[in-house]
């Protein structure tokens, strides 16, 4: 095994010699010491790291472009596949004798009120503990009144 194989020169510090797999762990630490050096990152891999007038000829060159390619070209060939429907659709106009603006208003649902005459157990938060209190004494006595009521009306 050859141990040179598997070091890679920082793109930041020539004298950096990297593990391959601690590379990208480098790349981002040393980055943070030379932030006024102005380096682009390959947008194919980001371990790429070059000086800005290289980026043009090794987005052509990048050896991790391949993957994009493949992936580019089957959303390419899958568009093509794909049926040409009109852009325009038809509308259908549905007869029908409901109108909702006709309707009279409805009152929308209030779950306070709603709480107040089911059989609902309640809890009061953010009062005191005097508040709290007087609040659970109603309730056992809001909750006892609909039982008796539930029980006369069956």
């Amino acid at each position: 095994m050859n141990t040179h194989d598997d070091h890679v020169q920082c793109p930041y510090v020539a004298s950096h010699s990297i593990l391959k797999k601690r590379f990208q762990v480098h790349l981002v630490r040393c980055r943070k010491n030379f932030l006024h050096v102005s380096k682009v990152t390959c947008p194919f891999n980001v371990t790429h790291i070059l000086n800005g007038p290289e980026l043009d000829w090794h987005v052509q060159n990048c050896p991790d472009r391949a993957g994009y390619e493949h992936y580019r070209r089957r959303e390419e060939q899958a568009a093509a596949d794909r049926v040409i429907t009109s852009s325009q659709t038809r509308g259908y106009p549905l007869e029908t004798g409901e109108n909702w603006d006709d309707l009279p208003p409805v009152l929308t649902y209030n779950p306070q009120e709603y709480a107040e005459n089911a059989q609902v157990l309640r809890n009061l938060r953010g009062h005191s503990k005097s508040v709290k209190k007087q609040f659970r004494s109603n309730e056992r006595l809001r909750l006892m009144g609909i039982n008796r009521n539930n029980e006369l009306n069956q």
